[in-house]
């Protein structure tokens, strides 16, 4: 391998982590914030009033459940931007 190539691999990579990071951070955030504020909207709404105690934990679970999905996958989906960026 020739020191370009190398050298170009090392800047794709670094800034592969650095988007890690980012969507790390971005993850954090998105996992400690977000579902509260969903819950209190949920809660404050129209529809939710319509539903039992039971079935209301239910739907505000479900959402919890897929707001960490997508937050968990933010350092992954930011490595592949980053990278994908640095051609």
């Amino acid at each position: 391998m020739d020191e370009g190539t190398l050298q170009a691999l090392m800047q794709a990579s670094a800034l592969g982590w650095a988007g890690a990071l980012a969507g790390a951070v971005f993850g954090a955030l998105e996992w400690f914030i977000l579902p509260g504020i969903v819950e209190t909207s949920i809660r404050g709404s129209k529809e939710a009033r319509k539903l039992s105690a039971d079935q209301l934990a239910g739907v505000i679970s479900w959402w919890k459940t897929v707001i960490r999905v997508f937050a968990v996958s933010m350092p992954l989906a930011g490595f592949g931007l980053a990278v994908a960026l640095a051609d």
